[in-house]
């Protein structure tokens, strides 16, 4: 299948995706200014803060008693006229109120407090998470940019070529069809630099992302040459055990599954109800006399009589262990799930340090003896073929095969910063690739 549709595509598009995205160039921002940015404007990480907020609010709900009820109301009155007639209406007014036992509220407070740190160490992980994309995103962006300057580079080498042969054209040293094939690998190199200038584009697409609505455009710049001394992978494990964020998020589910688990066996106490009243009964006086003589009503004087009660549940229900069983195996569930991120952060921790040494290790071959290597040998090719020692096509390939290993040194500079801020995430701290001597920072 033909790549020539594909190509004209490509060479079409992206002037108009140029002409449609506003200018970058505003303002400059290396990584740090960048991830500021982020942290302060990045919708996903403000909404994570109100699950801080919402477990706090749950101390205040824990803290709360069960609320007394005032009773009032009639307690007597004889709806049948004959067998009482006239009979005083008593009234009564009281209060009822649930009193809990077993340490119900304190161990409801608990289950809060381990709420909150809970939900604070869960925001710890999310915003890691936020950090390392954000920093692999600016380090994509610095690639698709030092990328794209080199091809220029090579281009511009190309462009040499063309104009050489030109000049060696018009003086008789090589014929038309050398000229061709020199203008035609320049513009089959132009299409491989278009495509650089638009994954510049895609790469700033996904920083943008990383920002609020309103965060103003910009331009990554930065190095791509994080230099570190050595790192002790003794110190890399210590630290990740210790303060890697799913670690310390699920320390606090563990703590979280102990309170409710403690909250659970509370629950099973039973609360007493306690109610008190008085009971009012007006003064009653005689209207008239009976056909024995007698006063009718028979009179009586005010009467105020207190009551008190204690109603104590017969707990049936406790027999059902439901809740208990399922906080148990909460509890159990959290353990092992904790055991299961230490055993697999050991894990992480080797393959992160062999990331790095390896990135490392590639990084020195490129500036020892790699790149001075590729300098050489264009540099013969370029005399060489000046010369007429070789053909065209060589010198092509010497020129092809010395740029594939400057953007092989890019992406190994890339590799070697990702490596770097995997460290990061690792350990929790943002100590590896922020502490690292970036001379674009």
């Amino acid at each position: 299948m033909s790549k020539t549709p594909t190509l004209m595509v490509i060479l079409c598009a992206v002037p108009v995706m140029v002409a449609q995205t506003p200018s970058l160039e505003t303002r400059r921002l290396a990584l740090p200014g960048f991830l500021s940015e982020v942290f302060r404007t990045n919708l996903g990480l403000a909404a994570s803060r109100y699950n801080i907020d919402m477990a706090e609010a749950e101390i205040a709900i824990a803290r709360l008693i069960p609320d007394p009820e005032i009773a009032a109301g009639i307690s007597s009155r004889e709806l049948y006229g004959p067998s009482r007639h006239e009979s005083p209406t008593e009234y009564a007014v009281g209060i009822d109120w649930t009193l809990e036992l077993g340490g119900k509220r304190s161990a409801r407070i608990e289950v809060a407090k381990s709420g909150i740190l809970r939900a604070r160490a869960e925001f710890d992980t999310f915003f890691e998470d936020l950090r390392l994309e954000a920093v692999e995103a600016f380090i994509d962006s610095l690639k698709a940019r030092k990328t794209a300057d080199e091809k220029r580079k090579i281009h511009s080498g190309f462009a040499d070529i063309v104009q050489m042969n030109e000049i060696r054209y018009s003086s008789g040293d090589i014929g038309g069809a050398e000229l061709a094939q020199a203008r035609l690998e320049a513009r089959k190199f132009e299409v491989e630099l278009v495509q650089a200038e638009a994954d510049i584009l895609v790469a700033d697409m996904a920083l943008f992302q990383l920002l609020g609505p309103d965060a103003a455009p910009f331009t990554p710049v930065g190095s791509l040459d994080f230099s570190r001394a050595d790192i002790d992978p003794k110190e890399v494990a210590s630290v990740a055990l210790s303060k890697r964020p799913e670690i310390q998020e699920l320390r606090q589910g563990l703590e979280l599954a102990d309170s409710e688990l403690r909250l659970a066996k509370a629950n099973r106490w039973i609360d007493l109800g306690l109610s008190l009243g008085v009971n009012h009964t007006p003064t009653l006086r005689p209207t008239g006399f009976d056909s024995d003589g007698m006063p009718y009503p028979a009179p009586a004087n005010m009467s105020n009589s207190l009551n008190a009660t204690i109603s104590i549940p017969i707990p049936f229900s406790r027999r059902h262990k439901g809740e208990l069983v399922q906080a148990e195996a909460a509890r159990a569930q959290a353990r092992l799930e904790l055991q299961s991120i230490e055993q697999q952060t050991r894990s992480d921790v080797q393959t992160a340090l062999a990331q790095y040494d390896a990135s490392k290790k590639s990084l020195k071959l490129f500036q020892e003896d790699i790149l001075k290597d590729a300098d050489k040998v264009l540099e013969a090719g370029r005399f060489s073929y000046q010369k007429g020692h070789i053909s065209l096509m060589e010198f092509i390939m010497t020129q092809q095969s010395c740029a594939e290993v400057y953007l092989s040194y890019i992406e190994a500079q890339a590799d070697h910063a990702k490596a770097l801020a995997a460290l990061d995430r690792i350990t929790g701290g943002g100590a590896y690739l922020s502490g690292s001597n970036n001379p674009g920072s």
